[in-house]
This record gives structure tokens, C-alpha cells and sequence, in this order.
């Protein structure tokens, strides 16, 4: 996988944007009702790491 520029920086906003938008797709393709949104399941992961592990 080649990681270069902006997206080897987990903490950006660009990084965390894609990460949102790949919550929401996940969670449209599960097809079930969440009680949080795809930003707040961001947020919360965000908050706990410190590392970014793929």
C-alpha cells in the first residue's frame, strides 16, 4: 500500500473526513439503525488512539 503525503498523517482532518465517509458507507450497506452518528464513531475512535493501525 503506498502512503505518502497527507494520508500518512492520521490526526488530519482530510484522513479523518475519509474515515467518516467510509463509516457511512458501512453503515448504509449494514442496512441497520445506529444510534451514533458516523462523525461520533470517528470521534470516539479518534479520541482513544495513538497509533494509527490499519
Amino acid at each position: 500500500m503506498d502512503v505518502s503525503g497527507q494520508e500518512t498523517d492520521w490526526r488530519s482532518t482530510a484522513f479523518r473526513q475519509k474515515l467518516v465517509s467510509q463509516i457511512e458507507d458501512a453503515m448504509r450497506k449494514a442496512g441497520v439503525a445506529h444510534s451514533k452518528s458516523s462523525k461520533d464513531m470517528e470521534s470516539h475512535v479518534f479520541l482513544k488512539a495513538k497509533t494509527r493501525i490499519l
